[in-house]
């Protein structure tokens, strides 16, 4: 997504399609965001920023007028989906970029999240080629670039008091658990699940991919290689070179072990395999 967003200038228009409170760092850019949900709950915190109420199906937008849109993780939330697909052709200009990230509808990843949460909203199953195809259907815009996204099980931490009202019943158990049980669960469920990808090359902590869709006359910097470790409190990917030059890879019975840059929490380190950073 920062491929998309850091071309952006002061006076260029980023729509966040499902933002929620926000599906990116909005303080890292200075070009004009507009945030699009069902619901609006917040104010927009600086003056490049605002939030628009509205149904992805029908965005209240000028046509050619956008230069971007970023839709994280929300496609598979979208009950018409492809008439979204066609709003954000007609939103776009001929020069637009388009970021999407899904989860693999078919993966283990999403397959336990809609276990654990009921279906946790995710009403569209997506593979890879089919979200493709459907792209390349209903807009102008082309496939350019993309990179596997890996899940840190971020679900799965112990809710807040205040979340724990909102989470369906089969998903209530997580707050009953103690916190060292499910950090521990957790930093086993990501060793656990890469250390069988590098052994048997299957793809079991994949959560899914991001997409760049433009005109084929677009260049962009190369995407970076896919991050195999993921925080699984902050979300972030974190490139194992990083780890390793900063010194902060600890290792335990050949395990290793980290704290996030970001959010300074602990997780499981595994190296990463061919193709992966």
């Amino acid at each position: 997504m920062e491929n998309v967003l850091s071309r952006l200038t002061g006076r260029q228009v980023v729509v966040d399609l499902g933002c929620g409170p926000g599906s990116f760092h909005y303080e890292s850019y200075t070009c004009q965001i507009i945030g699009i949900d069902l619901t609006v709950s917040r104010r927009a915190p600086r003056a490049h920023v605002s939030f628009v109420q509205a149904n992805s199906s029908q965005i209240p937008l000028a046509s050619n007028s956008v230069d971007a849109v970023v839709s994280h993780h929300t496609l598979e939330h979208f009950g018409d989906f492809r008439t979204t697909l066609g709003e954000v052709n007609r939103i776009l200009k001929d020069d637009g970029l388009i970021w999407i990230a899904i989860p693999n509808g078919y993966g283990f990843d999403d397959t336990l999240y809609r276990f654990v949460f009921s279906g946790g909203g995710h009403i569209n199953r997506f593979s890879r080629d089919q979200l493709v195809e459907e792209v390349h259907r209903l807009t102008r815009f082309r496939l350019i670039q993309e990179v596997d996204l890996f899940s840190s099980f971020i679900y799965l931490k112990k809710p807040t008091a205040e979340e724990y009202q909102f989470y369906p019943r089969t998903a209530r158990f997580l707050f009953h658990i103690p916190d060292g049980t499910s950090t521990t669960g957790i930093l086993v469920m990501n060793a656990a699940t890469r250390l069988i990808d590098k052994l048997f090359g299957s793809r079991v902590s994949q959560y899914g991919w991001g997409f760049v869709f433009a005109a084929d006359s677009v260049s962009l910097t190369p995407l970076h290689r896919p991050y195999f470790n993921v925080c699984s409190n902050c979300g972030s990917g974190i490139p194992a070179i990083r780890l390793r030059n900063q010194g902060q890879l600890k290792q335990f019975c050949g395990v290793g072990f980290y704290r996030c840059p970001h959010c300074r929490k602990l997780n499981a380190f595994v190296a990463p395999p061919a193709g992966c950073d």
